[in-house]
This record gives structure tokens, sequence and C-alpha cells, in this order.
């Protein structure tokens, strides 16, 4: 609705135009730009093994930095290692990178999945491994999303990395499927 008062035009709005609202002190980036930056991929093996024993497997902390390469350090915090809550120091080799971050475990349904968030660090993430009892087996699947730094131009170079990612955890998925049928 406009109306004239003197020389000046106004405009009176009942709400404000949401893209000229500035948004202040937030650590967050807009939802429009956290929906672009947000990179999910899977991997997935099939075991000769029932759901406890590679269930199991996973629920021991200490294999973790053993199959994938790229971790350094998963250490507990504190007395709990297990089960919904137990938190970890974690650390990653990336690109050359030293990404240090705590991971919660967030889901942990004995034989059906263990899950994590990230509580800290550079790199949102959340993750987790399904255990589903299959003909002859077990399958593990690994699903992990995370939102590289760097908004746009991060979410550029992580999709230009994606397949190199994704080929690195299958070959992680590999070595556990050894390491459960040997």
């Amino acid at each position: 609705m406009r109306r004239a008062t003197g020389r000046r035009l106004e405009t009176k709005r009942s709400q404000p135009r949401l893209w000229s609202t500035p948004r202040r002190h937030s650590r967050s980036p807009p939802e429009y730009l956290r929906c672009m930056a947000r990179l999910e991929f899977d991997a997935s093996v099939t075991v000769k093994a029932a759901p406890e024993r590679a269930f199991d497997y996973f629920a021991d902390y200490r294999h973790v930095a053993g199959v994938l390469e790229e971790v350094r350090r998963w250490e507990p915090i504190g007395e709990k290692s297990s089960g919904v809550g137990a938190r970890f120091n974690v650390e990653m080799q990336t690109l050359g990178f030293p990404l240090r971050s705590v991971l919660r475990l967030s889901r942990w349904r004995r034989p059906a999945e263990i899950g994590w968030v990230s509580e800290s660090g550079p790199v949102r993430q959340e993750g987790g491994f399904r255990f589903t009892q299959v003909a002859g087996g077990t399958r593990i699947e690994l699903r992990i999303a995370y939102e590289p730094p760097g908004f746009v131009v991060g979410t550029a170079i992580a999709r230009r990395l994606d397949p190199l990612i994704r080929g690195r955890l299958q070959k992680a998925l590999e070595r556990i499927r050894e390491q459960l049928e040997s």
C-alpha cells in the first residue's frame, strides 16, 4: 500500500523484506547456503558374518584408525567409550591438513546401527553404520553427511574430491570385510 506524503512516496509493508534483512550475530550460514554446502556419500559391503559380529567390530573404537587411513586419532573422552553419549577426540589428515574434532555417538542399537554427530571442529558432520542381515551374511552401510568449510568455495572443492573420498571409503570397507571374514 502506498500513500503520498508531500514530496516522498512511502511504502507500508506488513512484513519486512526477507532478502534485505541482514543476518547478524550468527555463526551459521544462511539456510540456502547450508543446503548447497551439505554433501553426502555412502559406501557398502556385504560380509560373511553375523550382524552382531559386524556391530561389535565397529563398536570397538580401536579399530577405526586401523581401517580408515585418513584417521590419525580416535580416542575416547572420559571413561565412556561406547553407547549413546560416548565422545571422541578425532584427528583426520585431509589433503595434508590435520582436521580435529569432537564426535559424539548419537545412535547405538545393537546389532543394527551406530551413528555419530560432530560437536566441534571445522567440518560439521554426521554419519553412521547400519548392519542388515542378508542372505549369506551382513550388509554394512556407511553414510556420512558433512558441510565443508568455506561454504560455496569449500563445496566446489569437496565435490571435485568426492570420487577420491568415496573410493577410500569403499577400500576401507573392503579391508573391514577381510578382517571380519578372516
